[in-house]
């Protein structure tokens, strides 16, 4: 009897112990798919110096601070003895040493923009023990983006899609910023072209594929570096440009954008962003 006794406990110890999790996020989607299931006590430590402003709540001192993104407090997040983290890209480097402290999941997009969006949002839900509510959360949102596509289809709004990183314009038409804002939200392309390689976005360039709208994702912003000009669209050589004259050169949200995305809650905040724009 008291054997099976203690193993009646044990194995309501190690149950408690999964279902509770406690573990090491530093990706920002899979940060705010945590947060929109209901299961922010599961979250220990963060890269709180990078957090957008959407998840300001998690730079609270009850929340350890991880470090930069791509370069994370190994002894700090071993010495937390976390039960699982997430990862992004930015952190591949650091991959088997992650692995070694706990189970670790990547939480880095693939070409299928809502594939591997859905795939890394349940293992995340899966890793918090809310799989089923992340199903249902996926679901909803997913119906969302299909009826916001629709409506965004219908317009015929074209736009592009830029970055800024120090001082210069780059294209971004094959990014996964410019998938989200076309294939995922439906806002039609100004720019079909293909490019290899990095593109200046000059006046040249904006002239040529007169765009209705303009999205820039601020990298420098982003990182705490010098922002773009605010006044940069105002030289005489964009004044033909129709979004410049229509005042729809919108610079998006820079944190939202780049350090954060295919989570429950950013895709949904980028999706909504954009579509002011062609309202």
């Amino acid at each position: 009897m008291r054997k099976l006794l203690l193993a009646t406990l044990l194995v309501g110890s190690l149950g408690s112990a999964m279902a509770d999790p406690k573990g090491v996020v530093m990706d920002f989607g899979a940060l705010d798919t945590i947060d929109a299931l209901g299961s922010s006590e599961a979250v220990i430590a963060l890269p709180q110096q990078n957090a957008p402003e959407y998840l300001k709540q998690y730079t609270a001192e009850k929340y350890q601070n991880t470090g930069g993104m791509k370069e994370p407090n190994i002894e700090l997040i071993r010495n937390a003895k976390p039960d699982f983290i997430v990862i992004s890209g930015r952190q591949g480097k650091f991959i088997d040493e992650l692995k070694a402290i706990a189970p670790v999941t990547n939480f880095s997009g693939g070409e299928d923009y809502l594939g591997s969006a859905q795939k890394n949002i349940i293992a995340v839900g899966k890793v918090v023990g809310k799989e089923a509510e992340a199903k249902a959360a996926w679901d909803k949102l997913d119906e969302k983006l299909k009826a916001t596509a629709t409506k965004n289809a219908a317009s015929p709004k074209k736009a592009v899609v830029v970055m800024h990183n120090d001082g210069k314009i780059g294209v971004a038409n094959n990014s996964g910023y410019a998938t989200l804002i076309h294939e995922v939200a439906g806002i039609k392309r100004a720019d079909e072209k293909k490019y290899e390689g990095r593109v200046a976005a000059d006046a040249k360039y904006f002239t040529d594929t007169n765009p209705d709208i303009i999205f820039i994702v601020d990298r420098s912003a982003a990182i705490g570096a010098t922002p773009m000009k605010a006044d940069y669209f105002k030289a005489a050589d964009f004044a033909n440009v129709q979004a410049v004259k229509d005042g729809k050169v919108i610079v998006l949200n820079p944190k939202l954008w780049y350090l954060s995305g295919r989570g429950l809650q950013s895709i949904e905040l980028q999706v909504d962003e954009v579509t002011k724009a062609v309202e």
